[in-house]
């Protein structure tokens, strides 16, 4: 709990830094410390991308076999997931693997603990249309809903996975946001934004390029 709370006055004195020092807003220094906490992540952050882009090309490649198994063994669910895996195992592909593993416990450790930080300081700036980031705003949270809906459909699989399973962290999102200061949702705006942009990058990589092996 110690490093915890260290950490955590970490995250409200650089914030504290921006705004003392600086001379900035609350917002834009909440703004600011986000960006450059994602610049930090950005590493493992985009090798978890890469890879679960190379998946999807991969399942794209394999679609015939995979239709194929399906049509043949239609009335054995068993039997499909089976094959199927085992089709995986083949060609390498992985869905939860160790660099998956370290970037969402990375993004989550550092979620969490901004989340914390904030709720320790005392918000009192405003930003654009938002007369008090201490205050929910409607507009905001779906904003950030709309933002975290694409950031998790770029680099993941529309064909293979419902739409439903993206749509519902977005819905989950605004429910959570309408309910907390919208410096929380200043926060995650940045965060999300700077999550769709690497995969916009990496997908535009993706076109460029035909990598030959995972990282």
């Amino acid at each position: 709990m110690e490093i915890w709370n260290l950490f955590t006055d970490f995250i409200v004195q650089s914030i504290t830094f921006f705004t003392q020092e600086v001379g900035v807003s609350q917002a834009v220094a909440i703004i600011l410390f986000t960006v450059i906490g994602r610049l930090v992540l950005m590493p493992i952050n985009l090798v978890a991308m890469v890879n679960m882009v190379r998946n999807k090309k991969a399942i794209a490649a394999l679609k015939p076999e995979l239709d194929s198994i399906k049509s043949n063994y239609k009335d054995q669910p068993s039997e499909i997931a089976k094959l199927t895996m085992a089709l995986y195992k083949k060609h390498n592909i992985k869905f939860i693997d160790k660099k998956s593993v370290i970037n969402m416990a990375s993004q989550g450790v550092f979620g969490l603990g901004t989340f914390q930080a904030l709720q320790q300081i005392v918000l009192n700036s405003k930003f654009a249309w938002i007369t008090s980031i201490a205050k929910p705003d409607i507009a905001l949270s779906l904003l950030v809903g709309a933002i975290t809906y694409l950031s998790m459909m770029m680099p993941g699989s529309a064909e293979q996975t419902s739409t439903l399973l993206f749509l519902i962290p977005a819905i989950i999102c605004v429910v959570t946001l309408v309910n907390f200061p919208s410096a929380i949702g200043l926060y995650w705006a940045t965060s999300s934004s700077t999550s769709l942009l690497q995969s916009l990058l990496v997908n535009k990589y993706f076109k460029n390029h035909q990598p030959q092996h995972a990282l």
